[in-house]
């Protein structure tokens, strides 16, 4: 692979068809990556500095999404120490940190957060160097513990006024943060609009994160960030899917399985209204294509689970949560694991096509966790992970 180049020009926007990302990317020959500290390129004015070994770890689950990469040649044999005093003011604890990579020609943002850690690193037999660590939002959301009544009268404003707190705002005055999305939960319908008197919102000796966490999965909700961009939504709910992938386009190596293991064919969730003593509850049956014959459908048949739950506080609501169940369970039969060639693209929280496979192993997968690596020895390469909730026949 020839060597990292850093600078290159800006990307020019995102397209789902594999031959024109082929195109953009100059047939995807010379990788390059460009690192942002607060707002400004990474300097080298020594001209002694490499950088290398990004790998960028994205998820759309409940962890943070991280980054890295190291700079070599700050260490100097003959003095024994490391020349910190050019990268001091660039790498920050704090700093805002974005990183684009790409081919000739074209870049793309894949992280944006923010530095969270520096780390200097010498081994025997190894090469010297500084180890830069960044984080998105919820690195700093998992700091403090907080005991109080929120204002919000439903958990989706209660997510809203939290990322409203200084820190946050001062996360996206300095760009770690390019946008706040967050969608209404179901309790603002089912009783959200009754007034803190009778339904209230508390955080219970917890931080930011362990409370947004916890209400994303009290409705099955995604929590995750993308590029910069905090999410709160109802789960698998992306509106575009990623480029198609094929072993003649792109595709290095996958592992495709199937398991019924847990699931049930009807999932219930149950709760007693307080005020009358009638029990609230709803079924919901699992229809999904389950392998390509019938005989799994069979072995789950008349099988359930049932949840209790006594946050339910009407029909509509025990839907909601029998719905967020019943996907949440199915999406465990199908799984996707493959490496391809590095396509800033791939990002996870949305569906990515796997075709001429043949079935059922060519299916839509939805992406969870998206691993961005570049560095001279490998070149640029990208590691998914997916699930599935049906079988293609």
């Amino acid at each position: 692979m020839a060597p990292l180049s850093f600078g290159g020009l800006p990307g020019a926007g995102g397209g789902s068809n594999f031959d024109a990302l082929k195109k953009k990317y100059k047939n995807f020959y010379y990788p390059q990556a460009r690192i942002e500290l607060g707002g400004t390129e990474f300097k080298d004015k020594s001209g002694q500095l490499a950088v290398n070994d990004i790998s960028v770890e994205l998820t759309s689950g409940y962890e943070a999404s991280v980054a890295s990469f190291r700079i070599y040649g700050v260490y100097k044999q003959e003095s024994g120490k490391f020349e910190y005093d050019e990268l001091k003011k660039q790498i920050l604890l704090g700093n805002a940190l974005t990183i684009k990579l790409g081919y000739l020609g074209a870049l793309e943002t894949v992280f944006t957060g923010f530095v969270a850690g520096v780390n200097f690193v010498f081994t025997v037999g190894g090469l010297p160097c500084v180890e830069v660590t960044g984080m998105d939002v919820k690195g700093v959301m998992m700091s403090g513990s907080y005991a109080e009544q929120l204002a919000a009268a439903s958990y989706g404003e209660a997510v809203r006024e939290i990322l409203r707190k200084t820190a946050y705002e001062r996360l996206q005055d300095g760009s770690a943060i390019t946008g706040i999305a967050v969608s209404d939960t179901p309790d603002k319908e089912a009783g959200g609009d009754r007034g803190a008197s009778s339904y209230t919102i508390e955080m219970s000796s917890e931080s930011d994160y362990e409370f947004v966490v916890k209400a994303a999965k009290k409705f099955n909700y995604e929590f995750f960030t993308d590029r910069g961009k905090v999410y709160f939504r109802k789960a698998k709910n992306a509106s575009d899917d990623l480029p198609e992938l094929s072993i003649e386009n792109g595709l290095i190596n996958f592992d495709i399985g199937y398991s019924i293991t847990g699931l049930a064919e009807t999932v219930e969730a149950r709760s007693v209204d307080a005020g009358t003593g009638k029990i609230l509850s709803s079924k919901k049956k699992l229809t999904n294509n389950l392998s390509v014959g019938n005989h799994a459908k069979k072995l789950i048949s008349k099988s359930r689970h049932v949840y209790i739950d006594p946050t339910i506080v009407s029909k509509q609501h025990a839907d909601a949560r029998a719905d967020s169940l019943l996907e949440t369970m199915s999406y465990r039969l199908g799984s996707l694991n493959c490496e391809c060639i590095g396509l800033p693209e791939l990002q996870p929280g949305r569906f990515l096509k796997l075709a001429g496979l043949g079935a059922p192993a060519e299916n839509r997968f939805y992406i969870t966790n998206v691993t961005h690596s570049i560095s001279a020895d490998t070149g640029y390469r990208a590691k998914l992970v997916g699930c599935a909730d049906s079988v293609k026949k």
